[in-house]
Order: structure tokens, then C-alpha cells, then sequence
């Protein structure tokens, strides 16, 4: 038995004259977002490449799923990511219900992507969640503030084969400490 198959190459470039909009502003992202959203009826998942000065280099619909739920596969998140060169991501989905707070699953979701995209060394710069009228940051959430301050220092030393020292402790608490106060 034989296969035979074609090979592809990716060649990624802008097409657009215009230069690239800069995102300084989590409110400006989210009205310029605004109108794909409005009207749809099932959650999709978006994700906004950005480059290391937070140009954004494209805009790539990930998932699509149904009315309270839409499965979240990493690497769909992330392949755009890499094939436009980009360094940073911002996800954002929304939630056709009209409930803006993230869910469990928003949290989990958003603690198992800044993981994979931190192997990659693509920063998750934020994972929003958008209604009609109102959006929250998952990353403000006191459960992903709580995991970034204490678990995510215990999976760093276990990765790396050590233990958690002292000091790694203090500075885990001194981050607890500022992004409290950023959440407040």
C-alpha cells in the first residue's frame, strides 16, 4: 500500500496598508469587537494576536459551540499565534446568556491555556468575557488571582524538579498582595 500527499507551505503576510491598531485599552479592544458579537446566539471564542508592543496582528475566530458552552481545543488557540509571529494573546468569547462573570470552566480553561501558552512563550495577556452590555477579565477573578499567586509557584518548583523555597514564597505572596489590590 502506497499514500501519496501534497506539502503545503504557510507563507503569513499583512495584506493591509493601514498600520496595525495598538491595543492600550482593554475597552477600546472590546468595542471594536462589539459588532461581530452582537447577535449571536452561541458562544465563540476569539483570539487577538498581538505582537510585543500589543499591535495586533490578526483576529482569529478559534471555536464556535452552543448556547452555554463551546469546546476549547489549545492548540487552536495557539496556531495562529505562531504562524503570525505573534508574542501575545488575548482570548475573548462570549456569553450569550448575559451573565459576564466567567464560569468555573472560564477559570479552568484560562489556568490550562496560560500554562500551555507560557511552554510556548506567548504571554496570555488576557481572557475576557463579553455580553451585550457588559464584560469581566477571567484574570480578575479572585480564583485565577489566588492560582497565579500560590499554585501556579508549586507547579513552577515541581516542573523544575526543586522544592518551593522561602523566597519564592515571599514573592509569591508579595504578587498576591499586588494583584488584590489591582482586583479591588
Amino acid at each position: 500500500m502506497s499514500f501519496s500527499y501534497k506539502a503545503y507551505e504557510v507563507d503569513i503576510r499583512r495584506s493591509s496598508s493601514e498600520p496595525p491598531i495598538q491595543v492600550n485599552d482593554t475597552n477600546e479592544l472590546i468595542a471594536g469587537l462589539r459588532e461581530y458579537y452582537n447577535g449571536l446566539d452561541r458562544e465563540v471564542v476569539l483570539s487577538v494576536i498581538l505582537d510585543d508592543i500589543n499591535r495586533v496582528l490578526g483576529i482569529y475566530e478559534v471555536a464556535k459551540g452552543g448556547i452555554t458552552e463551546v469546546p476549547l481545543e489549545f492548540p487552536n488557540v495557539l496556531r495562529p499565534v505562531i504562524l503570525m509571529g505573534g508574542r501575545k494573546v488575548i482570548v475573548v468569547h462570549n456569553h450569550p446568556s448575559g451573565e459576564y462573570q466567567a464560569s468555573n470552566q472560564d477559570i479552568l480553561m484560562a489556568k490550562g491555556l496560560f500554562l500551555v501558552a507560557s511552554l510556548l512563550d506567548i504571554e496570555l495577556a488576557d481572557n475576557l468575557v463579553l455580553t451585550e452590555e457588559k464584560w469581566s477579565s477571567v484574570h480578575d477573578e479572585p480564583e485565577f488571582v489566588r492560582w497565579l499567586s500560590e499554585d501556579l509557584i508549586k507547579i513552577s518548583a515541581f516542573l523544575s524538579g526543586g522544592v518551593v523555597t522561602q523566597e519564592q514564597m515571599d514573592a509569591a505572596e508579595e504578587l498576591k498582595e499586588e494583584l488584590s489590590a489591582l482586583v479591588k
